[in-house]
């Protein structure tokens, strides 16, 4: 679950980012260099252009993304610090460096920068991200969430508006294992702003994971944001097998077919998206076996496993069709295919077995 949280947490400090003053990033004098990252010169002509301006920012900044694209992060952050000497009010400048900080495994220097940062500009938000990311980060840290929260609620003070915040605080809060207060989280940057997609999916997972029915409409709700949103389609449709399967436990037969049936349109339309979904084709063939259509099943295991033919859990499913249809070789076939991508797979072991032995 941290990878997950914190691949969003990074992206959204990167919206961020870029969403921020545009005044603060312009060069404080004319010059034809920015901190553009495109057609760096070489290395060579940067140390030549620096010996004739020595002074200026802007070329031990282009020098460092040169030393970091060599991997040479120490002298990277070298450059950054003098750019930094040159120029203290540039924002860019100190987000780039602390960010060479996390890469170099040195978070909490980078924390220590974004404290400078702050004193420079106390109303500039990202400053306050990027320092709770890095707190975020490190578990070596003492209370790093606690870290990461403060720094995010002092943003909020600055910035009560501010979707975005909201937004980390709720995968803070995510990580810590603090749900309520993650979706409470979430739901606030949604009411300031309706149209915030990750925040409606990160609350329809949740509530998904307490097994709460209100799921699928945060679904709907980031599918009605987001015209391409495949993977709200996607999880609202396991929501509805879910639900399926839970009423054909029941012995609610026609709500069970009736939820499945939903649950197969929703997974269609994530194929009508992205054609190469195979958990999709596997979630129609699991929803159409629980209904005992079992030829249908048959053909969506089938179609999983033409774009997928090492997934051990898609040969399984498409030998119990086989087995059920009579087709009894083949069914060996699959369980056998299937124990030698996971000699683990303790089913299809014990089906290969029941059948042999017949």
């Amino acid at each position: 679950m941290k990878k997950t949280a914190l691949l969003l947490f990074v992206a959204f400090i990167t919206l961020l980012q870029t969403n921020s003053c545009k005044q603060c990033s312009t060069p404080k004098e004319t010059t034809t260099d920015t901190t553009d990252s495109t057609d760096i010169p070489t290395l060579k002509s940067m140390n030549e252009a620096i010996k004739l301006d020595s002074l200026n920012p802007v070329l031990y900044y282009k020098r460092a993304l040169l030393y970091e694209a060599n991997g040479d992060l120490k002298s990277a952050i070298t450059d950054m610090y003098l750019a930094l000497s040159i120029d203290t009010l540039r924002p860019e400048l100190y987000l780039y460096t602390a960010d060479l900080f996390k890469k170099s495994g040195e978070p909490i220097r980078g924390i220590s920068l974004m404290n400078k940062a702050i004193a420079t500009d106390s109303f500039h938000i990202p400053f306050y991200v990027k320092a709770a990311e890095l707190a975020y980060i490190d578990t070596n840290i003492a209370k790093h969430y606690g870290m990461a929260l403060d720094y995010l609620n002092t943003a909020i003070q600055k910035d009560p508006q501010n979707a975005d915040v909201y937004f980390y605080k709720g995968n803070v809060y995510k990580e810590a294992g603090d749900t309520s207060k993650a979706i409470s989280s979430f739901q606030t940057a949604t009411e300031l702003n309706p149209k915030f997609y990750d925040a409606f999916m990160q609350i329809g997972l949740l509530l998904k994971e307490k097994k709460d029915k209100n799921a699928a409409k945060y679904f709907d709700n980031a599918i009605r944001v987001k015209e391409n949103g495949s993977d709200a389609l996607y999880a609202k449709a396991n929501v509805l097998k879910e639900e399926g399967v839970k009423l054909y436990d029941a012995n609610k037969l026609p709500e069970a077919v009736s939820k499945l049936q939903q649950a197969i349109a929703a997974f269609k339309q994530v194929i009508e998206q992205d054609h190469r979904n195979v958990e999709a084709y596997m979630g129609i063939g699991f929803s159409y076996y629980q209904m005992d259509s079992v030829r249908e099943a048959y053909e969506y295991y089938d179609k999983a496993l033409k774009i997928a033919p090492t997934y051990a859990g898609a040969h399984f499913s498409k030998g119990l069709c086989a087995e059920e249809l009579g087709k009894t070789k083949e069914a060996i076939m699959l369980y056998q295919n299937c124990l030698n991508i996971d000699p683990e797979f303790s089913r299809a072991a014990k089906h290969l077995k029941d059948l042999q032995e017949n």
